[in-house]
């Protein structure tokens, strides 16, 4: 399992980023083959070793004929992004998207709508789609994000005098570990933060790692008594890839009407639990009680958290993660003379098949024909040992 872990030691923005990639061993003209694909014509790209307090990181500069600094994420999106290869393409757009919504939530607008200044400009679009490309050619399982350092004071923009850390970046750092600092400058910049924001996972990485290999990213300020890096590194974990850590989620109560556990069970399911369910207890002074569990992603874990607390009688939930295995599967859908039903077909450790109907599409037919459920999972059956099947998907 491969991790990448942003350390923004001094800072982060995407030029400073960007570097500390390039100098992990990201090659510049790997990415400048896939800015070549972008509508943009007239722009260099240069990038060199600079020392930062005896540390060689690596600056890096646009240099771009277009200066056009007014672009919605509209036009940035469904233009200037469009020609990406895929995956380059759906992490930028993410990361564009985060910053939309964040400038949408502090000027009121529509996301679409939200006319980038400083971000729009073309070398911060280079950096945005060149930290994608990166991102690609090292293809991590996941990416993790360090405490963020804030500067403090006020900055100039095209909307006038603002606070720092601007109100776009705080915004994207919710849920973040920040640390605030009296440094009078911006050590993390928008572009900076809704990369976190897109693309790095809010838990924390595996304890054990094995680090791989370091880069450093250099700002093109130097500010007295402060290293102004961006640091990244590349690790590798013999845990379970991402998706197969969960957390457990799990609160006592007795003194609950039983019959509220189905609206509880709902709301779980709503906030993002992938399993929930009910165990009977004993409790104290001989109490009948009931434990209520979730299983989530750590994606969920606050809302999952949140809705325990909010729809239940208990005043603490206890959480921890977990690690879980699971079968390699696929769903797809067979086609019987009494409709379609889908069918989940899993891989056992030994490499034979299990294949399971979906309960809801037997009950459904067998519910509109008036016959039994058994009579529907022996069309499904018989379907099956004909090898009819329509459009296999995975199930992730």
């Amino acid at each position: 399992m491969t991790i990448l872990i942003i350390d923004p030691v001094g800072g982060i923005s995407g030029d400073m980023l960007l570097g500390s990639l390039i100098h992990l061993g990201c090659p510049v003209e790997y990415l400048k083959g896939v800015l070549d694909t972008l509508p943009i014509d007239g722009f260099s790209l240069d990038a060199s070793l600079r020392p930062v307090h005896g540390i060689d990181a690596v600056g890096l500069t646009f240099a771009c004929a277009d200066a056009s600094e007014h672009r919605t994420f509209g036009i940035i999106r469904d233009t200037i992004l469009s020609s990406l290869p895929g995956p380059v393409k759906d992490r930028a757009v993410a990361i564009f998207k985060a910053l939309a919504e964040a400038e949408a939530q502090v000027h009121g607008v529509r996301a679409d709508d939200v006319h980038f200044h400083e971000v729009g400009a073309m070398d911060s679009i280079l950096d945005i789609v060149g930290i994608s490309a990166a991102l690609e050619y090292f293809a991590p399982d996941a990416v993790y994000s360090r405490t963020v350092p804030l500067g403090t004071g006020t900055t100039k923009s095209m909307h006038g005098t603002i606070p720092l850390p601007a109100p776009a970046t705080i915004k994207l750092l919710e849920g973040r570990l920040v640390r605030f600092t009296d440094i009078s400058s911006e050590l993390a910049t928008p572009t900076g933060a809704a990369v976190i924001a897109a693309l790095a996972r809010k838990d924390s990485p595996p304890a054990d790692l094995i680090v791989r290999s370091v880069g450093y990213g250099c700002g093109k300020r130097q500010i007295p008594g402060w290293p102004n890096l961006c640091r990244t590194i590349l690790c590798e974990s013999l845990s379970a890839k991402p998706g197969l850590q969960v957390y457990l989620v799990a609160a006592d109560v007795d003194d609950m009407l039983p019959e509220d556990t189905e609206a509880v069970m709902a709301k779980l399911y709503e906030a993002g639990a992938r399993d929930a369910g009910l165990i009977q207890k004993i409790m104290k002074r001989g109490r009948p009680g009931f434990c209520i569990q979730a299983i989530c992603m750590s994606e969920h874990l606050d809302d999952v958290l949140n809705c325990l607390l909010k729809h239940t009688s208990s005043i603490g939930v206890r959480y921890h993660p977990v690690e879980r295995r699971v079968l390699e599967r696929r769903i797809y859908r067979i086609s019987t003379l009494l409709g379609d039903v889908n069918v989940k077909e899993s891989i056992l450790p030994d490499g034979s098949k299990r294949i399971k109907p979906e309960y809801r599409d037997l009950a459904e037919i067998a519910e509109r024909n008036g016959i039994t459920i058994a009579a529907v999972r022996a069309e499904v059956d018989k379907a099956l040992a004909e090898g009819e099947g329509q459009g296999p998907r995975t199930d992730k």
